[in-house]
């Protein structure tokens, strides 16, 4: 859906978070601490986690919680970024993973990120490269 219907609006920015522990035999390929990623939309009182597991997406809402304070004690990393809309192009089919979530969510359309720590060099780099 490109226009929203309805009278809501977006976030200017988003975090996401990267973390998580070893679960799986496959995710010791993976680099340390970089097991798993997921996205927080809010405006400092509400916020919104979207978080992409192996069985299912949870979705969580929240008010008046302190949420990016609870996953750094948790030990995870926060970025901060900025969800754009990307042009519609042909989209390669791709694994549903937890990158590849947060990746649509804020509209990255880069086939060679596979991991969360790959999507975590490239929202830092894309964090220097735009101050």
């Amino acid at each position: 859906m490109k226009e929203t219907l309805s009278h809501g609006y977006r976030y200017p920015f988003a975090y996401v978070a990267f973390g998580g522990t070893r679960t799986r035999w496959w995710m010791r390929f993976l680099k340390k601490g970089f097991y798993h990623c997921a996205l927080i939309i809010g405006n400092g009182h509400e916020w919104l986690l979207i978080d992409p597991l192996i069985h299912f997406t949870d979705l969580i809402m929240m008010k008046n919680a302190p949420v990016l304070d609870i996953l750094r004690q948790k030990g995870y990393r926060l970025v901060r970024t900025t969800p754009t809309q990307p042009p519609l192009t042909n989209t390669q089919f791709r694994p549903y993973t937890c990158v590849e979530t947060v990746k649509r969510f804020l509209g990255i359309n880069r086939a060679g990120i596979w991991t969360p720590y790959q999507l975590f060099r490239f929202l830092n780099l894309k964090k220097e490269n735009n101050p």
